[in-house]
């Protein structure tokens, strides 16, 4: 079965589900990487890269410091090429995210559990590989970017945040961003037609 894209997503999915992938993984560092997958929204290279010192707990939240960003780009020169288009030439950057998340919301408790287990250094010793290993074992339909539009529709739907909130979140670049990963669904749209 093809993986299912971005655009497929309806709306969030609710934490009935996203509980039960977690209920059904067999060891902690596996229900703590679909919550952190989850919960901060990242790609899977930047949750592998995390550390326990991102992560502070404070008041009612977890503040993650210094999530890495990757897929950044600095424009470094341009050419044309045979067609006569002009490209650009680019070079990797790095960049990186400041966020809460809410101590209340149900998978944050796997998420300290692993945090109070790894006690400092890389949170995740596993390959790229191995995440769609784990993921493939409890959903073959899920992948980890599913998790990614997950948490914006989740954010716009629960917190009513809009595409400019989404992304200071995620450190977009532009709103189509937002727009593109968001999905409230035709309840929220249909609830709004029964005022």
């Amino acid at each position: 079965m093809a993986r299912r894209s971005v655009q497929e997503i309806e709306s969030f999915c609710g934490w009935d589900y996203l509980l039960n992938l977690v209920d059904k993984c067999e060891w902690l560092r596996d229900k703590a990487l679909i919550s952190t997958l989850f919960e901060t929204g990242g790609r899977v290279s930047e949750v592998l890269k995390l550390k326990a010192e991102n992560f502070e707990v404070k008041d009612k939240f977890i503040i993650v410091k210094g999530m890495p960003v990757l897929k950044r780009y600095r424009k470094t020169g341009e050419y044309v090429n045979e067609d006569g288009k002009t490209k650009w030439i680019t070079k990797k950057t790095m960049g990186y995210r400041t966020f809460p998340i809410p101590l209340k919301e149900p998978l944050v408790p796997y998420m300290i559990e692993w945090l109070d287990y790894v006690k400092n250094g890389q949170l995740f010793r596993i390959s790229r590989v191995q995440v769609y290993r784990i993921l493939r074992k409890i959903d073959s339909d899920i992948y980890p970017h599913w998790f990614r539009a997950q948490r914006a529709s989740q954010l716009a739907l629960e917190y009513g945040f809009d595409v400019h909130d989404l992304v200071e979140f995620f450190d977009w670049r532009d709103l189509k961003t937002a727009i593109h990963y968001s999905r409230k669904g035709w309840r929220v749209l249909a609830a709004k037609m029964a005022l």
